[in-house]
């Protein structure tokens, strides 16, 4: 039978089963409750010095991660031609760029390659940007076409950036565009009435001051405070699309033509001064402008390129020498077809003698050895006196930038000399703009009036509720009523005398007859020598210009058209008349000025 061991209740088990106990050393525990003591009395420090030491600093901080200022660009004003056509606008477009530290720098390549097909542009060039993370972001493309922009936004790669920025355009390309100039991609006017109007043009920036929460979302329920911007000026100009037209074509075939280097037109009301039209070869696309060198797109040659004007000056001499009354309009002078002056020999475009001749003469007959004649009975004082009259050496003063203001060598002039004097009579050592001379031909036209041209019609603020209208201003009145009447009867002469270029091979008539048939038109040409930057006379080249107006009497229209070096004809007359009559026969039309039946020659409809 086995034995049966119990244990009673509240009978202590065997020593060798009870637990074993740990015991701390006290200095152990003291030392932890000593650190602990430390480490909450340190957060307690770091919590004082954050709440209460650097609370403002903080606090700052703070708001500036959700109180921010955040711009409000204005649109840039508008430029459109007389009828409102618009030449200059501002589009909304995206802009890409990237944040290469949220790319996926394993899908680099295929992501380059991607951006590449929609945007036209390198791919390692792109998978570069992409993959430089030194940079926060960079910059892939701008102004991208609204449908591209939506390929790149359907790709749904985080560090892809659309952002929204104006970009410039111009609807009509390069239509009127040494006028209307260009925007640089910083949004800066560099020339022409962007480049004269830009602080005008581009408006005044506004803000945006309050609390933005993630992706620049304002918090509605937060104070704020907007500035609103003020955008853009609106520029409207004289510029009327038609005659524009007409003259950029005109110009275009003119160049073409004759193989020329370059050219300009252009087209003033002497009644008001405003310039209709002006054109100048060659032309560029402000769209693209860094496609064009930059005397291209930063010059207009109507107002910056200065050239020795040639005979179209003998009219400004006579008109200077009857003002003076150092001759009248029946004075005659010996033609002799060469002349020496000062051991100089100066001689005719021909070297061929006139006989005697008056003013009139003078001018029809494009006589040399007559207008210095002229000079030498008018003298230095009257002469050059009436040329700052006429306003030669000084600016015009028209709204655009780079305008040269000619160079004029009067006595006290260091480089004046008795010999410069006699040959500025015919329009060589001395210098123009093409303004100028429109400006000098448009006060003989106005009845000695002579108006500043002007190239701004009205200027509107954006929404175009306050404008402001351009007055015409009189620039001054260089010579009387009665003169400037004489020297436009000599010029209507002339321009009859030009007209068998035009009409001689339609007709067969080779005499004197009307340029225009049913109009008075006054003109005067001139073959200009071109200095050489050594000295002298460029001996191939020539410039062929032609000065006018029409009608004669009560003039709507002042006109010059200039040709530099054509390679086929070295005369104005053969190269500039034909563009003249072109011109001049479309005004008429288009400015509905009825013909006078008394004014045709036979042969002529």
């Amino acid at each position: 039978m086995a034995t049966r061991t119990t244990t009673r209740l509240g009978t202590r088990p065997p020593a060798s089963a009870a637990p074993s106990r740990v015991r701390l050393p006290r200095w152990r525990i003291n030392f932890l409750l000593l650190f602990a003591v430390i480490l909450v009395g340190r957060i307690f420090l770091r919590l004082g010095e954050l709440q209460v030491m650097r609370h403002e600093e903080l606090s700052m901080k703070a708001r500036g991660e959700i109180e921010q200022e955040i711009a409000l660009l204005p649109t840039r004003g508008l430029i459109t031609d007389h009828a409102g056509n618009v030449l200059a606008m501002d589009v909304e477009r995206e802009s890409l760029w990237v944040v290469p530290a949220h790319i996926n720098q394993d899908r680099t390549t295929r992501l380059a390659l991607t951006l590449s097909a929609l945007i036209g542009k390198n791919s390692d060039n792109i998978a570069a940007a992409l993959g430089d993370t030194r940079f926060y972001w960079l910059p892939i493309a701008r102004w991208l076409e609204p449908e591209v922009a939506a390929q790149i936004e359907a790709l749904g790669e985080p560090g892809l950036r659309l952002i929204h920025e104006p970009r410039r355009i111009y609807p009509q390309s390069s239509f009127a565009a040494q006028l209307i100039g260009a925007v640089n991609h910083n949004g800066d006017g560099i020339s022409g009435i962007e480049g004269f109007f830009n602080r005008q043009l581009e408006g005044v920036a506004g803000s945006i001051e309050g609390e933005f929460g993630p992706g620049q979302q304002l918090i509605a329920i937060a104070e704020s405070r907007t500035i609103s911007p003020r955008n853009g000026i609106n520029i409207q100009t004289t510029i009327d699309p038609l005659i524009q037209y007409v003259i950029e074509n005109e110009l275009k075939q003119a160049v073409e033509r004759h193989n020329a280097d370059g050219g300009s037109i252009i087209v003033m009301d002497p009644r008001t001064g405003a310039i209709r039209g002006m054109a100048s070869w060659p032309p560029f696309d402000p769209n693209r402008y860094t496609e064009y060198p930059e005397e291209v797109y930063a010059r207009n040659p109507a107002i910056s390129n200065l050239y020795e004007p040639g005979s179209t000056f003998k009219m400004v001499t006579v008109a200077a020498g009857l003002q003076s009354r150092s001759f009248t309009a029946d004075t005659l002078v010996n033609d002799t077809g060469v002349i020496f002056r000062h051991d100089q020999m100066l001689r005719n475009w021909n070297a061929g003698a006139n006989g005697m001749l008056d003013s009139a003469g003078v001018i029809y007959y494009s006589s040399n050895v007559g207008a210095i004649q002229l000079n030498e009975l008018m003298g230095p004082e009257n002469f050059y006196r009436s040329l700052d009259a006429f306003g030669f050496g000084r600016a015009t003063g028209i709204e655009l930038g780079g305008e040269e203001v000619g160079l004029v060598h009067g006595p006290g002039s260091p480089f004046y000399n008795d010999l410069s004097f006699l040959i500025n009579s015919y329009g060589q050592s001395i210098s123009v703009t093409p303004l100028q001379m429109v400006q000098a031909a448009a006060a003989i036209a106005n009845d000695g009036v002579m108006m500043k041209p002007y190239i701004i019609e009205r200027t509107c603020d954006y929404e175009n509720e306050n404008c402001t209208d351009t007055k015409p201003v009189i620039a001054g009145e260089p010579v009387e009523p009665g003169v400037a009447w004489t020297v436009r009867r000599m010029m209507v002469k002339s321009a009859n005398h030009y007209a068998p270029v035009v009409w001689g091979p339609r007709i067969g008539n080779w005499s004197d007859q009307w340029l225009v048939p049913g109009y008075e038109i006054g003109a005067k040409t001139g073959t200009s020598s071109i200095p050489l930057p050594g000295g002298g006379y460029d001996r191939s080249y020539t410039i062929g210009s032609v000065l006018g107006f029409a009608p004669a009497e009560d003039a709507h229209f002042a006109v010059l058209v200039k040709i530099d070096r054509p390679k086929d004809d070295i005369w104005g007359v053969g190269t500039a008349i034909p563009v003249f009559y072109n011109v001049m026969k479309e005004l008429l039309q288009y400015e509905r000025i009825p013909p006078d039946p008394a004014l045709f020659s036979p042969g002529q409809r």
